[in-house]
């Protein structure tokens, strides 16, 4: 049978314990956020409890009996030892392993670069990131939460999706093949770099270079065969080797562009937004908190982005 009380009295230690720390009623009061007679009632509750005496008045001031100074050490060894278990147990209530999904350009260009603040401020949660070579599917690869790309015109649902961010897209390309690019008439003599997107866009996407070439008044032109790639990170190397001319998607492409070694050869204006990244979760008994913390950081760091 356990020797400890049923009916220890932990609010009265946990004052004994302050007043022991400061000697002082007064101080204790304050820390405890209570009256200094409310501090008074706990000592003499709790001595009379104990049938000793733990404090000596003294005049002015107070010291700890031999009694209240054996017992002090051992009262604030036990409440850090309760604190940090109370502690260890929250965390353990919002960590746990979270499941995420994403597509292969996505993950690679704009999430896995920010993870590591992530699991900085969140230490609790191990992130396991599945990358797809399409969009993933919360119960068929059995996620909590995915990151999907797709196309403006679908309203995404209130409940379980949000926009991550709409996608700026425009046709960018090494400096070495600016002379060819005068005008987007140019277009149909260069090579063109055609993302096979890990995302199934649609015939019209800002992604496909038939949507592009249509809207620049060229697609009825003669032009060279283009190359087509299966992944974005593909057409980003073969545009930075100057193969050829390639849709950027902004956020991934960033860097790039902020270093020079990509440019838009038609300038800013030429872009479209009819693209975007939308978190996806379902509902998880036991795993609410961790979706929440995912979900709330990845719009954070959107907004930062932006």
């Amino acid at each position: 049978m356990s020797d400890v009380s049923p009916h220890l009295p932990l609010a009265a230690l946990r004052t004994f314990d302050s007043v022991a720390r400061h000697l002082s009623f007064t101080r204790a009061a304050a820390e405890l956020a209570v009256t200094q007679s409310a501090v008074s009632h706990q000592i003499r509750s709790l001595e009379s409890d104990m049938c000793v005496r733990l404090f000596k008045r003294l005049n002015p001031g107070i010291a700890l009996t031999e009694a209240g100074a054996q017992l002090a050490p051992e009262v604030r060894a036990a409440l850090e030892r309760l604190g940090a278990a109370v502690a260890y147990t929250k965390r353990c209530g919002r960590g746990g392993v979270l499941r995420v999904g994403a597509g292969g350009a996505f993950a690679t260009g704009w999430l896995v670069p920010r993870l590591g603040r992530f699991a900085a401020a969140h230490p609790e949660i191990e992130v396991r990131l599945s990358m797809a070579m399409r969009n993933p599917d919360l119960e068929e690869d059995e996620l909590d939460l995915a990151v999907l790309g797709q196309d403006a015109d679908r309203p995404p649902q209130p409940d379980s999706e949000a926009v991550l961010f709409e996608e700026r897209i425009y046709p960018v390309c090494s400096p070495t093949l600016l002379p060819l690019l005068r005008t987007p008439a140019d277009l149909v003599r260069v090579t063109l770099l055609h993302e096979e997107c890990d995302e199934a866009p649609s015939p019209r996407s800002a992604l496909s270079w038939e949507t592009w070439l249509e809207r620049l008044a060229v697609a009825d032109q003669p032009r060279r065969s283009g190359i087509r790639l299966s992944h974005f990170t593909l057409v980003l190397a073969a545009a930075l080797d100057g193969v050829g001319v390639a849709l950027g998607r902004e956020q991934l492409i960033r860097p790039a562009l902020a270093e020079g070694r990509l440019v838009r050869p038609f300038g800013p204006e030429l872009e479209l937004r009819s693209r975007r990244q939308v978190i996806r979760w379902r509902s998880a008994p036991g795993n609410e908190a961790r979706i929440a913390s995912f979900r709330s950081w990845l719009l954070a760091e959107s907004a930062a982005d932006r």
